[in-house]
């Protein structure tokens, strides 16, 4: 039995193939979601993901939405054009990430100001227009509406070269705890997924950037050191989280709210 069959989910920053976000997108539909509508910032080079979605689920269950995150002009036009198109708001996955290195000193006001407004207040501003949405999925659903947030095991990892991305994420994480608060007397449940060292293009670039920096060798080498710190030993991937994600979207969950899943091969246990 499909584990999503005809719900309906907004996943954000999921327009770039390889990322956690279009692997959340293609487990949704593999478990019978009715539609589940992707965004981000830039659209114009992902038609290869559209092509690949429908090939694999039919045809009009996907579709892939140009969104600023960082606006709530955007969020109330896509609510209302989800709403219009579907009828329905059921699971709402704050995915939207980016990354700026530096620490105190040499991080700007304006990058950590930017790193705030995509990792944090995207997901902010999605929980307040797709509330009521989310809302009305009781009637049809035993589990309520859910809330995914992705945040990271930075929320919990201090790292001096990469302050702002740290910072944000652990704002998200208290998002999430105020959010399942606040909405779980609507049936809504608000959780969060902390993915590790998991294999993406941005996690790529990011040690690729620490070894301009002379911290590694190389990119490859500075994953590398992720994976041997790692308790489990072994390199993880988009699709591994992925079904984290389907549970917390799925009835399965629907006593769960306000928890955080580490999805990082127990690495954070170290600190």
């Amino acid at each position: 039995m499909a584990r999503l069959e005809g719900k309906v989910a907004i996943v954000t920053g999921a327009g770039r193939p390889g990322n956690i976000g279009a692997a959340v997108c293609d487990a949704f539909l593999r478990e019978g979601a009715r539609a589940v509508i992707a965004t981000d910032l830039r659209v114009d080079s992902t038609e290869a993901l559209t092509g690949e979605m429908d090939g694999k689920h039919g045809a009009g269950r996907f579709k892939l939405v140009a969104q600023d995150a960082t606006l709530e002009a955007d969020w109330a036009a896509l609510a209302q054009m989800v709403l219009a198109e579907f009828g329905a708001i059921d699971v709402l996955v704050n995915n939207a990430g980016i990354s700026i290195h530096g620490g105190i000193q040499t991080t700007s006001l304006e990058d950590l100001r930017k790193v705030m407004a995509v990792n944090h207040d995207s997901g902010f501003l999605g929980m307040k227009h797709c509330a009521p949405a989310l809302a009305e999925t009781i009637k049809r659903f035993p589990g309520g509406g859910s809330v995914i947030n992705t945040v990271s095991m930075a929320s919990y990892m201090p790292n001096a070269n990469n302050l702002a991305y740290q910072v944000s994420k652990s704002a998200q994480r208290m998002l999430t705890l105020c959010g399942a608060i606040e909405f779980g007397p609507k049936r809504i449940r608000v959780n969060s997924v902390h993915p590790g060292q998991t294999t993406t293009p941005l996690l790529k670039e990011a040690y690729e950037e620490y070894a301009r920096l002379g911290l590694y060798e190389s990119g490859e080498a500075g994953i590398q050191n992720l994976v041997d710190m790692c308790p489990l030993g072994i390199e993880s991937f988009p699709e591994d989280t992925a079904h984290a994600f389907v549970y917390l979207a799925s009835d399965e969950s629907r006593f769960v709210t306000g928890a955080s899943i580490y999805h990082d091969g127990g690495l954070g246990r170290r600190y």
